[in-house]
This record gives structure tokens, sequence and C-alpha cells, in this order.
């Protein structure tokens, strides 16, 4: 199981610098929440497009392991075959 400290720590991180950017703004609550608005409407198409990638990349990595083990299983009754007859 990975170690998921350092996971934690990153977002505690990147939850402060979001307050301390979103205090340097200024403004009222509605000109924050304006401007929250704004930048997740700029990052969250890239987030999509990260993970749909990462979601292609892993599907890519299953198909490999099916056809690894597709072909194991195959090369093994072959040699049970020839060890029989």
């Amino acid at each position: 199981m990975p170690d998921t400290r350092d996971l934690e720590a990153r977002v505690i991180k990147l939850q402060r610098n979001t307050a301390a950017l979103l205090s340097l703004l200024g403004g009222d609550d509605d000109e924050k929440l304006r401007f929250w608005e704004i930048l997740k409407g700029i990052t969250t198409p890239a987030e999509y497009k990260l993970v749909a990638h990462s979601l292609d990349v892993m599907q890519a990595q299953v198909d490999q392991v099916e056809f690894a083990a597709r072909s194991i299983e195959a090369t093994a009754k072959e040699m049970g075959r020839v060890r029989a007859g």
C-alpha cells in the first residue's frame, strides 16, 4: 500500500496556497467566488484530459496483462499436451 502522508501534505499545501491567493485578491466573498469559478473553468478541462489519459494508460496495461495471462495459459496447455503425448 502506498504511503499517503505525502499526498495528504500536498493537498493541505494546495489548500493553504489557494486560500492565501484568494486573500491576496481582496474583494468580498462574491468576487472571490467569481475568481474561483473562473479558475475552475480554466483548469477543469485540463484535469479531465489528464484523468482520461490516465484511464487510457491503465486500460492499456490491463489489456497487456490479460494478453500475457492468456499466452501463458495457452503455452501451459500446449506443454501439458506435449508431455502427455
